[in-house]
């Protein structure tokens, strides 16, 4: 790729949403809603086109950006990964040895599907993955360390939210044995935010709906420079589950779509409100 289209990638790569001054520590991660694949990248897939169609509609947390998009308002940070998880997936570690799921082909580049059938073909190599890391995954490592160090320098601590959404039947890489909730709340001891997790978790016992912790995914993101090194960043995993809010095959919103959207809404005034 040129320079041009090289910079065009980076924009394109992911948004942040800032308010025009930040009241609150607080940034809302949105990693995977996302289905769009570059069209430089599409030739590494040895799936067909409704193959990939497929893979993205399973891997996809659709929507899950559209639930956040009144964190600016209330004075907190939004960043987004505007391009697919299939492409990279920016929450991995970049290192195989260090990233556990890399033992089912889907460390940061992913090299099988959901299914555990071949992604990439086989002249996809370590060349390749070189490119797709500096391309994708590092500039947006570096953008979101970033946007965390600003929020420490600003307010002297920052609260990552970290949203995903999961399907209600688990995918063949998943383990089955574990809780499917209506919610599930991920993280890491290290940087745990433990009254915002007590909080939220009251707020879905009302609400009538179910959580666990850490089932079925456990952890909360964390940028690596900050990663069990500074404990003033702490960060909370909300995981939906699909059925809440859409048609699990067809990708399609449904009838309890506002419903949802609203449960998520108060649970990130509630992430804001106690970051003042």
């Amino acid at each position: 790729m040129s320079k041009e289209s090289t910079k065009a990638a980076f924009q394109k790569a992911f948004s942040v949403v800032r308010p025009t001054v930040p009241t609150i520590p607080l940034l809302v991660h949105v990693p995977h809603s996302s289905k769009w694949i570059p069209e430089h990248v599409l030739p590494q897939y040895s799936l067909a086109p409704d193959a990939v169609n497929q893979e993205l509609l399973a891997m996809t947390d659709a929507y899950t950006d559209e639930f956040c998009t009144s964190v600016p308002s209330i004075g907190g940070t939004l960043f987004i990964n505007c391009t697919s998880r299939l492409v990279v997936d920016p929450e991995r570690f970049e290192s195989d040895d260090d990233e556990p799921m890399a033992a089912t082909g889907m460390g940061a580049v992913y090299l099988q599907t959901s299914g555990g059938d071949p992604l990439r073909g086989p002249s996809f190599g370590a060349s390749e993955r070189e490119q797709m890391l500096s391309e994708f995954f590092r500039p947006y490592s570096q953008a979101i360390a970033q946007e965390v160090g600003g929020l420490l320098e600003r307010f002297g601590r920052c609260l990552i939210v970290d949203v995903h959404s999961f399907p209600s039947i688990p995918l063949a890489y998943e383990g089955a044995s574990l809780a499917r909730p209506d919610i599930c709340f991920g993280y890491d001891p290290f940087h745990y935010p433990s009254i915002l997790h007590a909080r939220l978790s009251d707020l879905i016992d009302a609400a009538g709906m179910t959580s666990c912790n850490n089932q079925p995914f456990e952890g909360s993101y964390v940028p690596g420079p900050y990663f069990h090194r500074e404990r003033n960043v702490t960060s909370l995993m909300i995981e939906i589950k699909r059925s809440l809010y859409m048609d699990e095959a067809t990708g399609a919103k449904i009838e309890n779509w506002n419903q949802t959207r609203e449960t998520i809404d108060e649970l990130l005034d509630i992430a804001g409100a106690l970051t003042e």
